[in-house]
């Protein structure tokens, strides 16, 4: 669940990552546009609006990616942390499982000495009637 998570978040932080390249590949390309010909007064008046649209669009990618990789790195706390509970419980359990075996290797050993000791009794009292 954790690990699901974390590759969620993984994979917006790529988008972002992607937008953010589609972005400046955007504003490179229009600044290509404006150097390879002649260009007017509002074709200039054009691509400087056009670069502000490109540079807020940036500056929102680039907090959304900020906030992303911040929950990125979260989960992973999340998840490390999941992983450690896990193997403390798993060796808990197995502890566990080993104090139970014991436990009933006792009572099998305290059973089979009951039953060793049950079976003398007859024959003591055979033996000592003559």
């Amino acid at each position: 669940m954790e690990q699901s998570a974390l590759s969620r978040l993984a994979a917006e932080f790529a988008r972002w990552e992607a937008a953010l390249l589609k972005l400046g590949n955007a504003r490179a390309k229009a600044e290509g546009l404006v150097q390879a010909g002649t260009v007017n007064g509002m074709d200039l008046a054009a691509l400087a609006s056009y670069q502000e649209h490109i540079e807020r669009q940036r500056k929102i990618a680039t907090d959304r990616r900020r906030d992303c990789a911040a929950r990125v790195e979260q989960q992973r706390v999340r998840l490390l942390q999941a992983r450690r509970e896990h193997r403390l419980l798993e060796k808990l359990r197995q502890v566990r499982r080993a104090e139970w075996e014991a436990a009933v290797d006792r009572e099998f050993e305290a059973l089979a000495a009951e039953t060793y000791l049950a079976q003398w009794e007859p024959l003591r009292r055979r033996t000592a009637k003559p």
